[in-house]
């Protein structure tokens, strides 16, 4: 627990008991857009082993996005989502992680600043501790019976009383669309971190980890994070 192990991940899952893990939150090498000096990835054998590995209502987060062939998409992360499905994981929600401040690129299309986030659960979750944000209608009263503001049920609205009007409150769920910045003091403060050549977001993380498991927890990253290749 709480070490880094420097070894072949599907060698290091064996080591692992029958659902022992809570969560995992990682983010495979997809396709060849990155080479890992020689280094393989072969994920039909590696999500058997995360559903081995994996407790009843455990969560696994897989952010993945797709190489560009030939000016279109490659397809392999929803390739990937059918086989943790395949292999008994449900889709519990399919996220998106935004990057609010992409690398340009010239594709013929629209910039692609996005990936995905398939949230996978092993059965029902276990946990989730909803992270929320400000709402911005915050203290608003509204009508919900009749879609109409406070004010015109309160100076003249026929037929409905007092009760109907909620106020709004102070924060709300966030929404599956979560944004955050990249690069140099934006992913992470760790300027290590940036000789790997593919990190996500730490604060990323952070939120998976915060909305899909409990202190104490058992939580895994099968490719040791931005561990140097």
């Amino acid at each position: 627990m709480n070490t880094v192990h420097n070894l072949d991940c599907l060698e290091g899952m064996k080591g692992l008991g029958d659902g022992s893990v809570d969560l995992t939150v990682t983010s495979p090498p997809y396709d060849d857009i990155r080479g890992y000096h020689g280094f393989e990835f072969d994920v039909e054998k590696i999500v058997p082993e995360l559903y081995r590995v994996t407790k009843d209502g455990g969560v696994v987060v897989w952010v993945v996005g797709d190489r560009t062939v030939k000016g279109s998409e490659s397809g392999t992360s929803f390739k990937q989502a059918l086989l943790f499905m395949e292999q008994g994981f449900r889709l519990h929600d399919t996220m998106i992680y935004r990057k609010k401040n992409p690398m340009p690129q010239n594709h013929g299309r629209y910039e692609q600043s996005f990936e995905y986030m398939f949230v996978f659960s092993k059965g029902k979750p276990n946990t989730f501790n909803g992270l929320r944000e400000q709402c911005v209608t915050a203290g608003s009263r509204y009508n919900y019976a009749t879609r109409q503001s406070s004010s015109s049920v309160l100076e003249g609205g026929v037929g409905r009383n007092r009760d109907e009007v909620v106020t709004t409150k102070d924060t709300k769920l966030k929404g599956n669309v979560w944004e955050y910045s990249i690069g140099i003091h934006q992913s992470t403060k760790d300027k290590v971190a940036f000789q790997h050549p593919a990190i996500f977001p730490e604060k990323l993380a952070e939120d998976h980890i915060l909305s899909w498991s409990n202190s104490g927890d058992v939580v895994l990253d099968p490719f040791a994070g931005s561990a140097l290749p």
